[in-house]
């Protein structure tokens, strides 16, 4: 198709009738209004509210030296007991027997001892008067040896014998509430079997449940403040001093102990609690969410040069996301201006405007 000339009215002409809008002259760029906070560097916390619960410092298992058959448990979990209180009773019939064979050997030992003995002294009165031979006399005196050896290994069995019977009966190690039973009257148990667990009195501790993440190793040592869940009890404090190597597969949360102060008032065993704490993670540059945007598939943010006022695009490595904004590591100079708002219509070199604002 041929393109011929323009044949009408001159366009100024046209301009001033109003057929054409009028178009000023293009001016020079125009800086971009946007809101830009200053980056500094400052500690970063990590707080956390822990649920757990008080429990004992040390839990003894109780069991019986020997094995047999239950017949009385004196006790109920949360009991509170006493050092060498009766806590269960074994079937001491055979027991009982045992000991009884063997005071019965005991007894016929120590006749055969004093036997023994008796003949020695009178080969030894025969021999010094000449009525006897030097051999009779060594007979006699290996015969009472023997016998005082029978005696003592009598001896022994007859105490072995009454240690079993005592054994029958479970005591106390030391005062403490009872928190687990483990066997019921009837059953039988193995020797060291466990049949009930005591909570030893004294020192208490925190028994917290932490969601697994990398810092977690520096929660040792760590102060945390606790407070019962029913919001009443007094606040208390405890010193974390063991981690769970292992994560627990159910809730897939970390067991954290903390230990608390003998002297300090602390709520009953089992008392459901929260624990606070401001876990420290270094120091970074925290940006609100806004100045956040990409480059080449990683997070950058918009810098803006505070002589040139012109916009930079930056690469910058995140350490933590939060609810809140982001905490920047790496990519930022202290004082650097970033933009928080606007970024989306920067371009590298654009002029911008800048006003300040807060994070």
């Amino acid at each position: 198709m041929r393109k011929t000339a323009w044949q009408g009215p001159a366009l100024p002409a046209l301009v001033l009738a109003g057929l054409i809008p009028f178009a000023p002259p293009l001016s020079a760029e125009t800086p971009l209004a946007v809101e830009v906070v200053t980056a500094h560097t400052a500690p970063v916390f990590v707080h956390f509210e822990l649920s757990g619960s008080i429990e004992a410092a040390e839990a003894v298992p109780v069991g019986f030296r020997a094995g047999g058959r239950i017949v009385a448990l004196k006790v109920q979990v949360g009991d509170q007991v006493q050092a060498g209180q009766v806590l269960a009773e074994l079937d001491p019939t055979q027991a009982a027997a045992a000991l009884r064979g063997a005071k019965a050997q005991a007894d016929a030992a120590a006749a055969m001892l004093t036997q023994a003995e008796q003949a020695r002294t009178r080969a030894a009165e025969l021999t010094q008067r000449g009525a006897a031979t030097q051999a009779a006399l060594d007979a006699a005196t290996e015969a009472a040896l023997s016998a005082r050896s029978a005696q003592d290994q009598a001896q022994a069995a007859l105490a072995k014998a009454r240690q079993t019977l005592a054994d029958c009966t479970l005591t106390a190690p030391a005062a403490g509430i009872v928190t687990a039973r483990s066997a019921e009257p009837g059953q039988i148990v193995g020797a060291a079997q466990t049949v009930l667990t005591l909570a030893r009195d004294g020192a208490r501790e925190a028994v917290l449940y932490v969601p697994d993440f990398p810092a977690l190793d520096r929660f040792r040592d760590r102060r945390v403040t606790l407070r019962p869940v029913e919001g009443t009890g007094p606040v208390m404090d405890a010193v974390v001093t063991e981690i769970a190597p292992l994560v627990a597969g159910a809730t897939g949360t970390v067991r954290v102990k903390g230990k608390l102060r003998e002297d300090a008032p602390a709520p009953g065993l089992g008392t459901a609690i929260v624990a606070v704490l401001d876990l420290p993670l270094g120091s970074a540059m925290g940006l609100p969410w806004t100045a956040l945007v990409t480059k080449d598939g990683g997070p950058a943010v918009w810098t803006v040069d505070p002589k040139t006022l012109r916009a930079t695009l930056r690469p910058v490595r995140v350490s933590r996301y939060t609810d809140r904004g982001i905490d920047v590591a790496e990519g930022l100079s202290e004082g650097a201006l970033v933009v928080a708002r606007g970024a989306h219509l920067l371009y590298p070199g654009r002029a911008v405007r800048p006003t300040e604002t807060t994070p």
